[in-house]
């Protein structure tokens, strides 16, 4: 009755390996005890998302409309349930009731749960007001650090990611005079904002729902602790194609072209947020830096085109 698409399938399985396997094979009787216990009318399932996760939109036997999501239980998934439920439903998706074993989590649905990235502020070129979206949340989204427990740091995210290359990537020497930047550039901002908070992690466009009843909803966060400046960094560097007339990629857009959104960018985050520009500059880096990283020790090929660009801006600004 519970089919897993074979595409999902296939991802769980080369994530997770045997656990993996157990976790698809169980898929049934997972989605079957999940339907009993919170009493669900399954409408359907959600395209976006990680491939290593089914999301199913439901009602409740009231007419609640939800979400279950559902996935292999691993650290990740864990810090996005501790993110979520400190959070409580203020400026992110509610946790109505979740099950650690077997990886579920059920959710309020969001109405009618269009993304940031959506909305087309490329068609006007008011780049701003994407801009403004995001900094609201990241102005109201972070909880102050005091007594959260179970949660990684931004070092620990550092140090795990830098040191994994170190130690199994010799291929790429010049990413890593990239990596000893970051890690002095990081010192500095610890320096200047010592004061920790719960931040989302990854709040990019796409991480962004509108909802018809309360506004912009944050989703999907991957909950880590550190200064609040650092959440800037993951918006103001992703999708900047999306705000160049007729880019598709980056690979369509000129260095200008990409430095001028960063610019805009950057401009936009220190009038809101009061941030210093240069320091914004330098979390961008630093997350560029991260996710890149991020990229290289799962194995893939990437450019360094970006890098180099927002390097720039730590001279420009």
């Amino acid at each position: 009755m519970y089919e897993l698409p074979s595409l999902k399938h296939k991802a769980i399985v080369a994530e997770f390996k045997s656990a993996g396997v157990a976790w698809v094979n169980a898929y049934p009787s997972l989605m079957a005890d999940c339907v009993d216990r919170w009493g669900l009318k399954l409408l359907g399932t959600a395209s976006a998302g990680l491939p290593i996760n089914m999301i199913h939109y439901a009602e409740t036997r009231e007419g609640h409309p939800v979400v279950l999501k559902v996935g292999v239980p691993h650290p990740e998934q864990k810090t996005e349930l501790l993110a979520l439920r400190y959070y409580e439903g203020r400026h992110a998706v509610r946790v109505i009731d979740w099950d650690d074993k077997s990886g579920a989590i059920l959710m309020d649905r969001i109405f009618p749960g269009t993304n940031l990235r959506a909305y087309g502020f490329r068609a006007d070129r008011n780049e701003a007001t994407g801009s403004q979206v995001s900094i609201e949340l990241m102005n109201a989204l972070p909880v102050p650090a005091v007594a959260i427990d179970g949660l990684p740091t931004f070092d620990e995210w550092l140090s795990l990611a830098f040191s994994r290359f170190r130690n199994h990537t010799k291929s790429n020497d010049h990413f890593l005079g990239f990596i000893n930047l970051t890690e002095s550039l990081y010192a500095e901002i610890k320096t200047t904002y010592p004061e920790t908070f719960l931040l989302h992690g990854d709040l990019h466009h796409e991480n962004i729902l509108r909802d018809d009843a309360v506004g912009w909803v944050a989703i999907d966060p991957k909950g880590v602790i550190g200064p609040k400046i650092i959440e800037c960094g993951r918006f103001i560097q992703n999708f900047i194609e999306d705000e160049i007339p007729s880019a598709t990629s980056l690979g369509d857009a000129t260095d200008k072209e990409i430095m001028l959104i960063l610019e805009e960018r950057l401009k936009v985050f220190n009038n809101i947020t009061g941030f210093d520009r240069h320091h914004l500059a330098m979390v961008t880096f630093i997350d560029q830096v991260l996710s890149t990283c991020w990229s290289m020790n799962s194995g893939q090929v990437v450019g360094l085109r970006k890098i180099k660009l927002i390097k720039n801006l730590l001279n420009d600004v």
